[in-house]
């Protein structure tokens, strides 16, 4: 027999989901508007203190002429980094080549994985050891990646020079050409990340019900008629999501690349923003001239993610 009241029961079972939500919510109340911002609270710290805060102190340094020394107090200079260093040479031929990474990384590292994840999904089960064999690149810390190519394009002993000298060809030295150096590092780049996205569009595909496919087939579609009216309008949220990413990440990926192969050259040939900001930084110790180019970066990255987002943001498909 229970040694609880009915109405004794019933107070207890009305207080215990308050307790379960907490203190402060049930002072609040659970339908109060604050309480959704109670649990965003945590995240919102963590952003405060690791993200909104660092870039006010970058918008600052940008401002002021310092070169790390604690020693030397710094000088207010006003937006004199910004004109330094958008009027230098370095930073025109480095913008140009990061249009050329982003231009680059488009067909390469957002288009092509579509081909291959379809093809993929399309095997099922079949296809796992494809999966893991194409994404296992993306495992291997990019350090390794470039240490691996460097020793693959040795112009001495290198294992590309000994196979193309096996086919009667002569290899030149691609990383010492001013033309090839910047390809070479952006289809090393591809092979490194390639598999990351083709995940992400395995994972976009996943939720495409089959049945759809069936039925298309049965009223006589074409493989081409159902990727380009079902798969495609499917997996534009996806492709927005791996578009957005890909390009504000790519100048981040070619960076390893970058410094341990190349280290910019030959004749900047092969340097980004990303990196002209570490040589200002971090070579040269101007740290004005750094954070000026970083906020310049940043701001260039939010209007193409936002152009982005606009244009293709009217075009996803969201439900199915």
């Amino acid at each position: 027999m229970s040694m609880l009241s009915p109405s004794t029961g019933a107070t207890l079972n009305a207080v215990a989901p308050a307790r379960r939500d907490g203190w402060l919510v049930s002072r609040l109340g659970a339908e109060s508007a604050l309480v959704p911002w109670l649990y965003l609270v945590p995240t919102l710290i963590l952003l405060a203190l690791f993200t909104y805060w660092p870039l006010l102190q970058t918008a600052y340094l940008s401002l002021v002429d310092w070169n790390m020394n604690p020693s030397q107090p710094t000088q207010f200079v006003g937006t004199e980094n910004y004109g330094r260093v958008f009027g230098s040479t370095l930073f025109q031929t480095a913008l140009l080549n990061t249009v050329i990474y982003i231009g680059a990384s488009i067909p390469l590292k957002v288009l092509l994985p579509i081909p291959v994840a379809v093809f993929l999904w399309s095997l099922g089960t079949r296809g796992h050891f494809y999966r893991a064999i194409l994404f296992l690149p993306t495992l291997i810390s990019f350090v390794v990646v470039g240490v691996a190519f460097l020793w693959i394009l040795n112009p001495i002993f290198g294992y590309a020079k000994q196979f193309f000298a096996l086919a009667g060809y002569r290899l030149p030295n691609l990383l010492a050409d001013p033309d090839a150096a910047i390809w070479v590092i952006i289809g090393i780049s591809t092979w490194k990340v390639l598999g990351f996205n083709m995940l992400i569009y395995l994972a976009g595909l996943a939720s495409i019900n089959r049945e759809y496919i069936e039925a298309m087939r049965m009223d006589g579609a074409g493989d081409l008629t159902i990727f380009r009216r079902l798969i495609w309008p499917l997996l534009t949220p996806t492709l927005m999501f791996v578009m957005i990413s890909t390009i504000i990440f790519t100048m981040q990926q070619v960076f390893t690349p970058i410094d341990l192969m190349t280290e910019g050259g030959p004749s900047n040939s092969t340097t980004n923003l990303f990196y002209m900001i570490y040589q200002y930084s971090f070579v040269t110790f101007d740290v004005g001239g750094g954070a000026a180019g970083t906020m310049m970066l940043f701001a260039l990255l939010m209007i193409l993610a936002l152009l982005q987002i606009r244009l293709f943001d009217r075009r996803a498909h969201y439900k199915q």
